[in-house]
């Protein structure tokens, strides 16, 4: 079964922008060792979903099928994927591929998301990243300006490879409650937050 997955991550942080004036500055969070971080099964996503309020019955499953992006010609094949969006509009995903290439390749493509803000002087706010082999992960909190629109985007997100599973979180705006609902999932998950 072939199934098109839409590109939820991006419309998430794409369509966030709104009129703000922000602030400079770049810092770096502590590195994280991902190959430390316990491997996460299907029942403690759906556990830590819990937590912030999505029921099993709300969250988007695949199984033994493959998926693409709008606008991407390639296949993802997958054992188990899990997508959520919560009442605030926070986007939670969790991935179990074929193999660790497949994982590997879909951390690339959400990665691609945030490569072009990352070290761009008009990003205020903290990222920390590392990417290797079969585990990676970026996490960033702040906000990209655009000085031009006057419009700014804001970040709260982190994503994890870690094997044959990738995991995303993906906030939806640059409130407090929001943030702290992405953190609270991730805690769930015995995962750091940005």
């Amino acid at each position: 079964m072939k199934t098109t997955k839409l590109t939820m991550t991006g419309a998430l942080v794409l369509t966030a922008a709104t009129l703000f004036s922000g602030c400079a500055g770049i810092t770096h969070e502590p590195k994280v060792d991902v190959a430390s971080l316990k491997d996460i099964t299907e029942t403690e996503f759906f556990a830590a979903l819990d937590k912030v309020g999505v029921s099993e019955s709300d969250a988007d499953v695949m199984e033994d099928t493959s998926f693409s992006f709008n606008g991407n010609d390639r296949d993802f094949d997958v054992e188990y994927n899990i997508d959520a969006v919560s009442e605030v509009g926070n986007y939670y995903s969790y991935t179990r591929c074929v193999d660790e290439a497949t994982a590997k390749d879909l951390f690339d493509y959400y990665f691609d998301d945030y490569d072009h803000i990352l070290d761009d002087k008009d990003f205020s706010g903290i990222k920390s990243y590392e990417v290797g082999t079969n585990t990676a992960y970026l996490l960033i909190d702040g906000r990209y300006d655009d000085k031009i629109n006057n419009t700014y985007t804001p970040y709260h997100d982190a994503i994890f490879l870690k094997g044959n599973m990738v995991v995303i979180v993906t906030a939806a705006d640059y409130d407090v409650s929001i943030e702290k609902e992405v953190n609270t999932f991730l805690d769930a998950l015995g995962y750091p937050h940005p």
